[in-house]
């Protein structure tokens, strides 16, 4: 049965989107599977209507380094309904890393590296996505402090 949602509005009324099994890769599939090919069956495969965020198609960009590598990322980028992080995003990630960094003792440097990986968490929340990722360590810290619909290859 599909489930409808009315939250888009155009021209002044209501469309109704279908909700379905919304997901969002991490970075770590995208790169994982751009280097080795290892997610592609799971991929097309799977039951999942994928979306990505912004903070992911920003950490792809910022780490591509050859031609084919900015064409992906480009491509993808027009391709891909892009989930963004909203402003109160921006504000509780970073009271969830005061909380690790009290909790974990992490040092900034650490705290720094999982910033973004915080936003990429709410926003999938935000949506109702699973966070599809490789990185169950960061993730699963995370998680301790927002819980959020995680499914880790």
């Amino acid at each position: 049965m599909t489930r409808f949602s009315a939250d888009t509005v155009a021209w002044g009324r209501k469309i109704l989107l279908p909700i379905g099994n919304l997901a969002i890769l991490d970075t770590s599939v995208y790169i994982e599977n751009f280097r080795t090919g290892r997610f592609m069956l799971d991929l097309l495969r799977s039951p999942w209507i994928v979306r990505c965020s912004a903070v992911v198609l920003h950490e792809l960009r910022r780490g591509a380094r050859s031609a084919l590598e900015l064409q992906f990322v480009s491509d993808l980028a027009k391709r891909i309904r892009i989930i963004t992080p909203i402003e109160r995003h921006w504000l509780e990630s970073a009271e969830i890393l005061s909380r690790i960094g009290r909790k974990s003792g992490y040092d900034s440097t650490k705290l720094r590296e999982l910033a973004f990986d915080v936003l990429i968490a709410l926003s999938a929340r935000e949506i109702g996505a699973t966070l599809i990722t490789c990185d169950r360590k960061d993730f699963s810290e995370i998680r301790k402090h927002k819980l959020f619909k995680v499914q880790y290859w």
